[in-house]
């Protein structure tokens, strides 16, 4: 086995000492990066609470001594209090920074454009129900290629995705960066700082954009009636599967000029220019009647000369941050997860995001379900040390 440098440990510890320690100088028995390291190599086991983390410790007390000259196990009260204190922004930026590094960029790009998804998440169990407290709320993303980021953003109690979605936003580099949001995400306050940012957008239009909802449909009524909706750029597809049968359409609308003189010049929608129109027709026999569902969606863009396969593409990759949802809820069990004082609920996430993006770079279980990284990590600390130290990208 190759033995870890010095300098490559120094790489990570570096990164940790640059977090803000809250604590106040007086009492303090061990040192900001030495606690911040410990919780780094329980969440890539899936521990991500005091209680936990503490237990992973004392299993690995012998290791953490040779490690760091740990002199004693911080009790699970010191980890939950670190937990609760620490800065989750400057945790999430410096753990961003360091995946960044340390990794190869293996983003999807579209020409010179990388796709960032942004979406909201609930983690409900952080949440006194009977005390009339809502759940939390935050606002996290990934790179389309990559899996879900560490960087997120708490959603505070006098706010709401709107309002908190510029300043998660300013987190990233949106310069050449295609962003895609939901709905909430169709307003002026978002689209103004993505195009501020230097970046593009894709976005649905419902009925919380109801003027720019009812002028598009109008259009594709005229473009129809005049028999020229046809003749515009299309793509198909049809999808078979459990007895049942959806075919996907998909039409490009490349003449916007419609938006701009309907909605006007301040406006925000007045940069549109594409509008993807996607109908589902979904065909299922239930009791021996055929039931047919349809659907329309609507997005836009201010992206020129792309595809309708292109657009159509991002607009399905977007639903990829739900199954990074998924993961995070049913494998790493975070909807249940009760810490809820201070940062506590942010910053515990954090390590189980960070968790989701360093397994999808292990070299050897990247495409192994997450339970079997977690399992081989839980039996062999070595292994994680390989894995944070021994890599070079």
């Amino acid at each position: 086995m190759k033995k870890i440098s010095e300098k490559e440990k120094d790489d990570l510890i570096a990164i940790l000492e640059m977090v803000p320690d809250p604590r106040k100088s007086r009492g303090i028995r061990y040192r900001l990066c030495d606690i911040l390291l410990i919780m780094v190599y329980a969440g890539l086991c899936g521990h991500s609470e005091g209680a936990e983390i503490e237990f992973y410790t004392e299993l690995n007390y012998e290791y953490f001594q040779e490690l760091i000259g740990l002199k004693k196990v911080p009790s699970h009260d010191t980890f939950s209090r670190m937990l609760q204190m620490i800065d989750f922004v400057a945790l999430s930026e410096m753990l961003g920074e360091w995946l960044w590094a340390y990794y190869p960029d293996i983003c999807e790009r579209y020409g010179d454009y990388r796709v960032l998804h942004a979406d909201g998440k609930a983690v409900r169990g952080a949440a006194a129900k009977s005390e009339g407290e809502k759940p939390v709320y935050m606002l996290n993303a990934m790179y389309e290629g990559e899996n879900i980021g560490v960087k997120i953003r708490k959603i505070g109690e006098k706010e709401n995705e709107i309002s908190a979605l510029p300043g998660f936003l300013g987190m990233f580099d949106l310069e050449k960066t295609i962003v895609t949001i939901d709905a909430i995400g169709c307003n002026s306050t978002v689209i103004r700082t993505i195009e501020k940012g230097g970046g593009r957008y894709v976005l649905p239009v419902k009925e919380n954009q109801k003027r720019l909802l009812n002028t598009i449909r109008e259009k594709i009524a005229e473009l129809k009636e005049e028999g020229r909706y046809e003749e515009l750029p299309k793509a198909e597809s049809l999808n078979k599967q459990h007895g049942r049968t959806e075919k996907t359409t998909a039409v490009l609308i490349q003449d916007t000029t419609f938006i701009y003189e309907k909605l006007g010049e301040g406006s925000c929608f007045s940069t549109v220019s594409r509008v993807l129109v996607i109908d589902k027709v979904s065909r299922k026999k239930e009791n021996g009647t055929e039931k047919v569902t349809t659907s329309q969606r609507i997005m836009i863009t201010n992206l020129e000369g792309i595809t309708v396969d292109e657009l159509l593409k991002i607009q399905k990759s977007h639903w990829n941050v739900e199954m990074q949802h998924w993961l995070l809820d049913v494998q790493l069990d975070e909807d249940r997860k009760t810490a809820r004082k201070g940062n506590a609920a942010t910053n515990a996430s954090i390590l189980r995001r960070l968790c989701l993006a360093v397994k999808a770079k292990d070299p050897e279980l990247s495409e192994k379900p997450l339970k079997r990284f977690l399992m081989a990590n839980e039996h062999d600390v070595r292994r994680v040390e390989r894995i944070l130290f021994g890599h070079i990208a």
